[in-house]
């Protein structure tokens, strides 16, 4: 898992050890025996540094039951795959195998009490497609990860909606390992007080003629925390690689949180590839401009972020799950009164 190492657990890693190694699922004394040597990640680990696994974890947590339809076998695509092994070990990891000419649809809701993780080993072959939907809502721990690899033609397609836990995290690793292969990967968090919700990710174009598209949005409110990290690896030898990567947060008040980390590491000469990030205030010449027309200035708020936020939402995505992602982002502006 390459974590900093420790010399001793926590009380709460102690006791997760001990439930995994007692839940019964394929695997789970060998993910217990590597948690017991290596703990949880902190903010010393460089990829967990905004999300401190190892102080979330307290003695009191509940823990899952195994799922009937995870798999026996072990596929791990990533070797730093946290969230992976904790699902592995719980019995909470699937897998699919997408072929031309079958498009799958996946929805993965994440964030139940307690310790919610999930894990899902994706396999997109040549020439098909793959779409992924993550709705993480609420819980105490709640974590999601997703391993793919998208072969030569195939397209594989992920949006993320968070609106946040004590720990939320929502991990992506895909490996383009086919020439021609696209990738979109878009999320939204929702961060209201006391929540904390991360998108992290890693596509790693291995061959060259693939596309990466992505995009992020979120938004924080008092001592809610919101977290971006995002890597795309471009190999010596996959030229004509475009990709592109945005995330575009919104600091609704004072003590609200959002880090961003969004990278490229270009090994190849002859691509195109760009990123951006911001974070900042609500657009006060907008907000300016709707309250001259009329509108009470929370209605105004709640319209600008509304819009600002269904920007990373696919307009092509099916019609039912499209309805459900802006829905939940319209009921969490009207609790949450930004």
């Amino acid at each position: 898992m390459a974590r900093a190492r420790r010399t001793a657990l926590t009380e709460g890693e102690q006791a997760l050890v001990s439930a995994m190694a007692a839940s019964g699922a394929v695997g789970s004394v060998m993910e217990a025996n590597d948690f017991a040597v290596e703990g949880a990640p902190t903010r010393r680990d460089e990829a967990w540094r905004w999300s401190d696994l190892r102080a979330a974890i307290t003695p009191d947590l509940r823990y899952p039951e195994p799922d009937p339809e995870a798999f026996e076998d072990t596929w791990i695509a990533n070797g730093d795959d946290v969230i992976g092994a904790l699902a592995h070990g719980f019995g909470r990891r699937r897998r699919s195998v997408v072929r031309a000419g079958q498009p799958v649809f996946i929805v993965e809701r994440v964030g139940q009490s307690g310790l919610d993780a999930k894990s899902r080993d994706i396999v997109v072959e040549p020439g098909a497609e793959a779409t992924c939907v993550v709705l993480q809502s609420g819980g105490d721990i709640a974590l999601f990860s997703a391993n793919v690899i998208v072969q030569a033609g195939g397209r594989y397609r992920q949006i993320a909606l968070a609106d946040g836990a004590r720990l939320a995290r929502v991990e992506t690793f895909v490996d383009v390992a086919g020439e021609g292969a696209d990738v979109e990967l878009n999320g939204v968090y929702l961060c209201a007080t006391g929540r904390h919700a991360d998108l992290t990710s890693v596509i790693e174009h291995k061959v060259g003629g693939g596309t990466t598209r992505q995009l992020i949005k979120g938004v924080a409110a008092k001592r809610g925390r919101g977290v971006f990290q995002g890597k795309i690896v471009v190999a010596p030898h996959a030229q004509k690689t475009d990709a592109r990567q945005y995330h575009h947060g919104i600091l609704l008040e004072d003590g609200a949180e959002i880090f961003a980390k969004p990278e490229l590491m270009i090994h190849a000469d002859d691509v195109q590839c760009a990123h951006g990030n911001t974070a900042g205030g609500l657009d006060e010449t907008a907000l300016f401009y709707m309250r001259s027309r009329g509108l009470a200035e929370a209605e105004a708020r709640a319209m600008l972020i509304e819009a600002f936020l269904v920007e990373a939402i696919p307009e092509d995505l099916e019609a039912a799950i499209r309805d459900e992602l802006t829905g939940r982002i319209g009921a969490w502006l009207r609790e949450a009164r930004p």
